[in-house]
């Protein structure tokens, strides 16, 4: 895997293709960017979902009417995506972590992105 980009090899030589945006397109570092930038939206989503169903069960427990039971499950969904939020904090702190360990990097949040 020489290449893992937008690349052109024709007869006056190679071609690259930019990608759009910050696109990894290729070179040494295609893959460890491609994960990257993987990674980071992966973790966006989650924070994104455990917020939105923080906001869900505030409203299940404003809906509840004073119903005890309605009030539990809305209170445990609100346990659950905050616990949601500390389980994908430290999935990053982690990685981080191995990444600082193992390459000698520094921990980041865009710790992938060093450019190609």
């Amino acid at each position: 895997m020489k290449l893992l980009s937008l690349t052109i090899q024709g007869s006056g030589g190679t071609t690259n293709i930019s990608g759009a945006g910050s696109m990894p397109v290729g070179g040494s570092h295609a893959l460890e960017n491609i994960v990257g930038v993987g990674f980071q939206l992966l973790i966006i989503a989650a924070i994104f979902l455990a917020l939105l169903n923080i906001i869900w069960g505030g409203f299940n427990w404003i809906m509840s009417e004073g119903d005890k039971t309605r009030v539990g499950k809305a209170r445990e969904r609100i346990v659950y995506s905050i616990i949601g939020l500390l389980v994908v904090f430290l999935s990053f702190l982690v990685i981080n972590v191995i990444y600082w360990f193992f390459f000698k990097g520094t921990i980041s949040p865009y710790v992938f992105n060093r450019g190609a």
